[in-house]
């Protein structure tokens, strides 16, 4: 008995689209330019932004890679799910990881945003939050003049960005996340030079009152009107920025919020019922204080 394999599933859709309409010739002309684009184009700028910037080109490399792996755990940030098992890309079939996933970016570039195995639709994180680290690995390292300093805003900087698409998809701020960054932020607070750890250390204990002032103000507006879960990160924010930042970042992401409710109201596309994240919020405000302290 002889066993017979399809290899049309292995290929890329533009792969299996030519196969199946054109010669070999014409295959490899459409591939090549996609092959190139996504897997040596970026090779090639890190490479040319390592002669300009060495430190650069390592933050944003360091970014690209938290980011994606962030993206790949995502899922496992829930109370819900397990902590252990093969990585998946595509929440749907859960297939196992194909190895152009493994690289940033390559794998949702290359599939178009879609699952090779099921065809369903892939979360925009997939783009947003690899892309979105690099960014901020680049400004942090552009902010702060010691490499660990901006190793350190890069790292804390993508960890809100984490919490900010937890909020809008699961409206959750997970404790997998939470937890773990207040104790790493307090164990590095000597590793900001302009911040003494103590200054670190009082920002935290800060931002407990506030985070219990804010949550005792909004009993009276119902229970969902701020949630333990902002509370937590209001002190995981105090830990990051310390003193008197935390107040800078804490004022920040309320204006924020107030401008973009405000608008949400006023323009009738959200009622005063509907639920508005606060996360993304803070995590701006948290964000603005930590590249400013």
């Amino acid at each position: 008995m002889s066993l017979q394999l399809d290899p049309l599933p292995l290929l890329s859709p533009a792969l299996v689209r030519a196969s199946t309409a054109a010669p070999a010739r014409v295959r490899l002309g459409r591939t090549a330019p996609a092959l190139l684009a996504y897997v040596f184009l970026p090779l090639a700028v890190f490479a040319a932004l390592s002669f300009v910037s060495t430190g650069l080109a390592l933050a944003l490399a360091a970014g690209l890679a938290l980011g994606h792996t962030l993206d790949l755990l995502f899922g496992r940030f829930y109370s819900d799910s397990e902590l252990r098992g093969p990585l998946h890309r595509c929440d749907g079939c859960r297939s196992p990881l194909r190895a152009a996933f493994a690289m940033p970016l390559v794998g949702f570039l290359w599939w178009r945003g879609r699952c090779p195995d099921c065809g369903s639709r892939l979360p925009l994180r997939a783009l947003v939050l690899p892309a979105g680290a690099c960014g901020l690995f680049g400004i942090s390292y552009v902010v702060f003049d010691q490499a660990g300093a901006a190793l350190l805003g890069g790292l804390f900087a993508t960890v809100f960005l984490a919490l900010t698409l937890t909020d809008l998809e699961r409206r959750l701020l997970p404790n997998r996340i939470i937890y773990p960054a207040i104790l790493l932020a307090a164990a590095l607070s000597w590793g900001w030079p302009e911040t003494p750890a103590v200054a670190v250390l009082l920002g935290g204990g800060v931002a407990v009152a506030l985070a219990g002032a804010i949550l005792l103000f909004s009993l009276p507006f119902g229970p969902g009107a701020f949630g333990m879960g902002d509370v937590k990160m209001i002190v995981l924010i105090g830990f990051v920025v310390g003193f008197p930042a935390v107040v800078t970042g804490l004022l920040a992401g309320t204006i924020a919020a107030g401008v973009v409710a405000g608008f949400l109201l006023l323009t009738g596309l959200r009622g005063s019922r509907d639920y508005i994240p606060h996360g993304p919020f803070l995590a701006l405000g948290a964000v603005i204080a930590l590249f400013l302290r």
